[in-house]
């Protein structure tokens, strides 16, 4: 299916009725845990949705640079890499039919929940595809992306929050899992955005990763989505630009944002204005921390903010710094800086970085794990806040430390959620 129409999401939608019996497949990923600040503040991310707006699947758009599977009956995208860019939109089914929308409400706002519920693909529409030239350069992306465009801003029109969220995913995970995850933090953010899903051909295979073939294919991915973020810049209706990148998707997204920054033709100054991209949130990052810091002086100048994860015990950054070389990663705990590397990291007035691992004597838990940023109720929590909201760490219920861009998730968070938060308002929608 090849073509590129200019139409509104609602015919879409009808469109991907057409492939729901062919797109269910064995993808199945469930939801992620309620964040505290659900369960704390004892409200719904799905309390406020009007009444004729209440649809359980929810729609993620996505660019690929995965080749499609034409040896499929359904359309898939495979782990192979292509020399196109598809886009389209998946429709990411929550729960089964026995599931009603209030239920879907009252599990997510529980911190048990009396079922799992699952995330299908409940249908797949795939617009058009184009080449990208070896530069990358956003004037050969072509009549794809025009569709893709159109379609996503009568979607951020019609929102309720004009912001755009992107999800660029890990290694060893399929096309599948990046719209689940896509979907799953457009679903604890209110439903009120617009969400991308950009995947990358990895492979289920951890030798691929281990082994360098899949770093370099992040590499190769991070001209198709600087060229995206740059046509979005250009020609989106979005207030914003966020970014939600984990594990090796960090790669891809700090190369991106180098080559946006090196690739300016305008006044320093004019960056952030030009690409509006707000919060760019890199969780349980595998990015080399030589490399973060070498880029790290450009991705100050184009972001509003730039939020670092950091866990004491990482098994997957672990084993990647020991078998794959390139020194520790951002991700992980502790990072040795250069003195002036440390004088660029003290000069990043946009950097915040959440060492999740502090204070766990005090709460008598850790916070470790790969998945921790989604699996974990309270890390979770901050992900949502800082891309739904203009609150700065304090704001967001995180301790300050002796350093000034270093934070921590204190014993009394749930606490200082309630208070700092009683206004749902601010988590539900921008004023």
């Amino acid at each position: 299916m090849r073509f590129v129409p200019v139409c509104t999401w609602r015919f879409v939608l009808a469109a991907c009725v057409l492939f729901v019996a062919g797109c269910g497949g064995p993808h199945v990923e469930p939801l992620m845990p309620t964040p505290v600040l659900f369960t704390e503040l004892d409200i719904g991310p799905l309390d406020h949705i009007p009444e004729n707006q209440r649809w359980k699947p929810r729609r993620v758009y996505f660019v690929t640079t995965r080749e499609r599977d034409d040896d499929l009956q359904r359309i898939d995208y495979s782990n192979r890499e292509a020399d196109e860019i598809s886009v389209g939109m998946s429709l990411i089914g929550f729960g089964g039919p026995d599931i009603s929308w209030s239920d879907l409400n009252e599990y997510s706002r529980r911190a048990e929940r009396p079922e799992t519920v699952d995330l299908s693909i409940a249908g797949l529409l795939e617009a058009g595809r184009s080449r990208i030239g070896d530069n990358g350069g956003v004037e050969d992306i072509g009549g794809a992306a025009s569709w893709l465009m159109a379609d996503l801003n009568a979607s951020v029109e019609s929102a309720r929050d004009r912001d755009l969220l992107i999800y660029v995913h890990g290694a060893k995970v399929n096309f599948y899992n990046a719209n689940a995850f896509a979907a799953q933090l457009d679903h604890f953010m209110g439903r009120d955005m617009t969400s991308l899903a950009f995947s990358w051909p990895t492979r289920q295979d951890i030798i691929a990763y281990g082994t360098g073939g899949d770093v370099e294919r992040a590499y190769r991915s991070a001209p198709a989505l600087a060229a995206m973020l740059k046509l979005l810049a250009r020609d989106s209706v979005a207030r914003r630009i966020h970014i939600v990148c984990w594990s090796a998707g960090g790669r891809v997204v700090n190369e991106a944002l180098r080559v946006l920054h090196d690739g300016f033709d305008g006044e320093p100054t004019g960056l952030r204005e030009a690409y509006r991209l707000g919060t760019v949130y890199f969780a349980a990052a595998d990015v080399p921390g030589d490399e973060f810091m070498s880029n790290l002086p450009a991705l100050n100048s184009i972001a509003q903010r730039i939020i670092v994860t950091v866990s004491s015990n990482d098994g997957a950054l672990n084993m990647a710094q020991r078998f794959m070389g390139g020194g520790s990663r951002i991700g992980q705990r502790r990072i040795d800086l250069t003195p002036e590397q440390l004088v660029s990291v003290l000069e990043a007035d946009r950097l915040e970085v959440i060492d999740v691992s502090r204070g766990s004597d005090e709460r008598g838990f850790d916070i470790t794990g790969h998945r921790y940023w989604i699996s974990h109720p309270w890390a979770s929590s901050d992900v949502i806040l800082a891309v739904r909201s203009d609150l700065d760490p304090a704001e967001r219920a995180l301790q300050s430390t002796d350093l000034e861009i270093l934070w921590s998730i204190p014993a009394d968070y749930p606490e200082r959620l309630s208070e700092l938060l009683n206004r749902p308002d601010l988590i539900i929608r921008k004023e």
